[in-house]
Parts: structure tokens; C-alpha cells; sequence
């Protein structure tokens, strides 16, 4: 699979799960202290939950760290969609992601913006093409980002 398809079919996916981080991390950051136990609470495993929350609350920068790589890939995603393709380009692409694991809707869709199943898939196999020459990473590529990453 082109490494652009990949994207464009996770795409709506990373968003909602970007979106689901960031709105964890703000609920986490909102709880000023975690939730208070007693021996007293039946069951025995209650210690290890609030330990367990306690300890989701003092790593807080991991959460940072997974937005800011999910944001990175889709913000790339979506500017080299924007900057790249031409609006046919885009649209295609964009029913193409929201019908990630159904081709059958994904036809339906495009036969209602005007589109036969056979342009429909010569475009978007085009807009791939576009989209892979800046997503898909070259192994000269990901040398020179862990040599940067070194260096900083």
C-alpha cells in the first residue's frame, strides 16, 4: 500500500484520537488531586487504581508527546492535500478518508458528486502519486532526520 493511501485512510482516525488526547490531558491537568481512598472501600484492588490515576497525572508531558506527533503527521497530511492537489484532487481524497474501510459507500458518494468509479479511482490513484513524492519517507530521508535529532 502507497504510504499516502495509508495516511488518507487513517487520517480521519488520528484526528479523532488527537482530539481524544487533548482532551484527556485537559481533564487530567483540571483534576487538582486525584481521588482519595480508604481501606475502608470494599474490594481490595482500590489502592492500585488510585495509584495507577496518580500516576497518570504525573506523566502528563507523555500526553504532550503524542499530540504533538499526531498533530505533526496530519498538519502534513492536510497542507500537502491543501498546497498539492488541484480541487478535484482534493475532493476525491477527501471521500476517499471518509469512507476508509468501505469501498462500496466511498462509490456511492462519488457517483453523487458526478464522479464514474473508474475516474473516481484514476484520480485519486493520481492524487496518491502527488501525495507520496513528500509522505513517503526515503531511507536517505529518515538518516538525515535521526542525524538532526542527534544533533539537538
Amino acid at each position: 500500500m502507497k504510504e499516502s493511501k495509508y495516511q488518507v485512510l487513517n487520517w480521519k482516525r488520528w484526528k479523532a484520537t488527537a482530539i481524544l488526547l487533548k482532551e484527556t490531558k485537559k481533564e487530567l491537568e483540571n483534576t487538582t488531586q486525584a481521588i482519595s481512598y480508604s481501606n475502608e472501600l470494599p474490594g481490595g484492588s482500590h489502592k492500585t487504581i488510585y495509584e495507577k490515576y496518580n500516576k497518570l497525572i504525573e506523566n502528563l508531558d507523555k500526553y504532550d508527546e503524542h499530540i504533538k506527533m499526531y498533530d505533526t503527521v496530519i498538519d502534513f497530511l492536510e497542507e500537502s492535500i491543501t498546497k498539492l492537489l488541484n480541487e478535484k484532487q482534493r475532493e476525491v481524497i477527501i471521500i476517499y478518508s471518509n469512507y476508509p474501510n468501505n469501498s462500496i459507500e466511498r462509490i456511492n458518494e462519488a457517483v453523487k458528486k458526478g464522479y464514474s468509479q473508474a475516474t473516481f479511482y484514476r484520480i485519486a490513484d493520481e492524487a496518491f502519486d502527488i501525495l507520496d513524492e513528500v509522505l513517503a519517507l526515503k531511507n536517505r530521508d529518515v538518516e538525515k532526520i535521526l542525524k538532526a535529532e542527534k544533533e539537538n
